[in-house]
This record gives C-alpha cells, sequence and structure tokens, in this order.
C-alpha cells in the first residue's frame, strides 16, 4: 500500500522537532553534573586549606599555601575565644558551552574546624 504524499516526510519532520529538544536536555544534564562536580572540588579545596590552616602558626599562609588553583581566592576567619578557623573557598565556575547565554556563578564553600596542636614528628 501506498502512503499518501502529505506523510512521505512526516518521520523526517518529527526528527527534526524533537532533536533540538534532546541535545538541549542533554546539554543541560552534561553542565548541572560539571557545575556539580567543580563544587565538591571547591569543598574539597576549602576543607583541605582549613585542616592545614587549624595545624599551623599562621593560619592564612598555611591554607593559601595549600591551593595550588589561582582562581580559587581563600579566606580565614578565626574566633579567638572559642578557637574555631573557618575558611572560605570561592570562584567562578561554570560551563564554557552556557557562558554565552548564562553568567558563570560564583560558587563558595565554607569549613570551620577547631584549632589543634601543631603536629610535632620524633616523639
Amino acid at each position: 500500500m501506498r502512503r499518501p504524499r502529505d506523510e512521505r516526510a512526516q518521520s523526517t519532520v518529527e526528527f527534526a522537532l524533537v532533536l533540538p529538544l534532546f541535545v538541549g536536555c542533554i546539554a543541560f544534564l552534561l553542565g548541572t553534573t560539571v557545575l556539580c562536580l567543580q563544587y565538591l572540588a571547591l569543598h574539597d579545596i576549602a576543607r583541605t586549606a582549613a585542616r592545614a590552616a587549624v595545624t599551623a602558626d599562621d593560619p592564612l599562609s598555611a591554607a593559601r599555601a595549600t591551593v595550588t588553583d589561582p582562581s580559587v581566592d581563600i579566606a580565614v576567619s578565626e574566633d579567638p575565644n572559642r578557637e574555631l578557623i573557618t575558611v572560605t573557598a570561592e570562584r567562578t565556575g561554570g560551563v564554557w558551552w552556557f557562558s554565552r547565554f548564562l553568567p558563570s556563578p560564583l560558587l563558595a564553600q565554607s569549613v570551620t574546624m577547631m584549632r589543634e596542636a601543631p603536629i610535632v614528628l620524633g616523639r
């Protein structure tokens, strides 16, 4: 049985209409995944910097010495009464294929730890 002339290109037209939506959804999912991984990596940087800061005499320089990524900004605040040190790490995150349409978000993580005595080796 022969199809009418109007239905010959129906599947091609449907494919052409659905494909951009499908590609957009995949790009959105990949972009969200990359942004979440950047957020988790920033938390790891803040935790490592806080760990170095609580065991050092100069917390700010110790925290900054652990950060190798120049795009990460580190801020250290101390509470001398409770002996707590808070390290805040910030960086601009984002995905390159969304940067034309959306502004890059500012990612920030804070980690608070209690000050510890410096590590002494050989005891």
